[in-house]
């Protein structure tokens, strides 16, 4: 009789790989010889995943991914409607203020009300489950016929297809909160997993309230892509800033910044810190470009794009190795502050000691609210984390100058706002997140 259990993990988003398959999460669980891992990816990307990760036990898959059906883009819209957070709601009034549609505003905000009646999230999950096509993935559970189905992205339009196929077929399921904003930016689990691992009780408290899971049914488990620091040994000074090219007796500032997604004016900040007499590493954001307009940057500008491309210009492509989380930590470890957006990079910051001037205003322009990154502060998990008293809260191009001279007189302002931020977001500091995860997940196939 053959004890191999087999499990399915889906690997579908860049951050996903790195908050899992580069921890001891999946190095823990690759070792049980009693165990096949059959690991999930983008199609495109299953030579890179086969080089990394494929094993004699760990099987790798490349399917064709995110071919999104009407079906997904009306339960889609419907999980993100009947959730009502204050991150949903600026939401539809940016999409009201782009469109001027005022039916359909008015018709999401009509959702909004049945979703506090607790059947209806059941009868979308219901009919989602039942009018779902999985039919692109009935080959594999044939194939492999899975003990357990490990979602590393429940939000993620591919894992919702996995797990509703799960579902199914009756096959237990484990699925992951991949970040911190987004039980509160994207609304309703379409396929509510059997266990769910969540990096802190802040996640598991919105899981428990929007998303309706048991907290008998969740995992608290830490952030394991922090793990990585723990035992992280930096390069010299010398050698780092040998390879930027800059003097390591100089005052050297980290900025982090927001993407052409979500921000325009980028180039309008270096702007304004090129006026300043210190070094500046860009660290560009890995899955977007940057506008950098008319900027010419000086040579006190190093400009960084950390992860492997494989399709350019596509959204989410990029991959993030251990050699971009190395280099991270260089970047951190060697930097007097960071600048930056709303990002989990403040995280990151705060691991370091480094002090952070988080920017809140919009370069030179003058916008309106709806359109302006103050709104941003208004967003749950940037309340939660603002609440630490963790950073210097930029509004202006004067109030960012003043952050960092103040920071570089100053660095331990703030600094018992950092330790909060860490004890509120990493949950437990002891580097064994990604232990306690493999561990919860062996512990489901008993």
């Amino acid at each position: 009789m053959n004890s191999t259990r087999t499990i399915f993990i889906t690997s579908f988003n860049p951050f996903a790989t790195r908050n899992i398959l580069f921890s001891d999460a999946f190095k823990l669980l690759s070792r049980k010889s009693d165990l096949r891992l059959v690991i999930f990816c983008p199609d495109y990307k299953k030579d890179y995943f086969q080089e990394k990760f494929g094993g004699e036990n760990v099987i790798i898959e490349g399917i064709k991914t995110e071919l999104v059906t009407k079906q997904d883009i009306i339960f889609s819209y419907l999980g993100r409607s009947v959730i009502n957070t204050g991150m949903l709601s600026l939401h539809r009034r940016e999409i009201f203020h782009r469109n001027h549609k005022i039916f359909n505003f008015l018709f999401s905000y009509f959702i909004v009300f049945f979703g506090y009646l607790p059947f209806i999230k059941k009868i979308i999950r219901w009919l989602d489950l039942r009018t779902i096509d999985g039919s692109k993935l009935v080959n594999y559970f044939d194939q492999y016929r899975p003990d357990l189905v490990f979602s590393l992205d429940v939000f993620h339009m591919d894992d919702v297809h996995f797990l509703a196929e799960a579902k199914k077929l009756s096959i237990a399921t484990v699925g992951m909160v991949r970040s911190w904003d987004n039980i509160s930016g994207k609304g309703l689990f379409r396929m509510k997993p059997d266990k769910l691992v969540v990096n802190n009780e802040i996640i598991r408290d919105e899981a428990i309230k929007h998303e309706d899971v048991a907290m008998k049914n969740i995992f608290v488990s830490g952030m394991p892509q922090f793990d990585f620091y723990f035992n992280y040994q930096p390069v010299s000074r010398e050698i780092f800033f040998k390879t930027l090219n800059f003097d390591p007796k100089k005052k050297t500032i980290l900025v982090a910044p927001h993407g052409s997604r979500f921000f325009k004016y980028d180039w309008q900040i270096f702007e304004i810190l090129k006026t300043m007499p210190y070094q500046f590493i860009l660290r560009l954001p890995p899955n977007d470009k940057i506008d950098f307009a008319s900027f010419k940057p000086s040579e006190n500008f190093f400009i960084e794009h950390p992860g492997l491309t494989f399709q350019e210009g596509v959204y989410r492509d990029r991959e993030l190795s251990v050699q971009d989380s190395q280099r991270l930590a260089d970047e951190l470890h060697h930097c007097e502050l960071v600048v930056s957006y709303g990002s989990t990079i403040i995280i990151d910051a705060a691991f370091f000691d480094k002090p952070v001037v988080m920017i809140a205003f919009d370069g030179l322009e003058k916008k309106s609210y709806i359109e302006s990154e103050k709104r941003y502060l208004k967003y749950a998990h940037m309340e939660k984390m603002l609440k630490t008293n963790c950073c210097w809260t930029a509004d202006s191009a004067t109030s960012l100058k003043k952050g960092i001279e103040t920071y570089l007189a100053e660095p331990a302002l703030h600094r018992e706002g950092r330790k909060k931020l860490l004890e509120q977001e990493l949950w437990k500091l002891d580097g064994q997140s990604g232990k306690r995860i493999a561990e919860f997940i062996l512990k489901q196939l008993v």
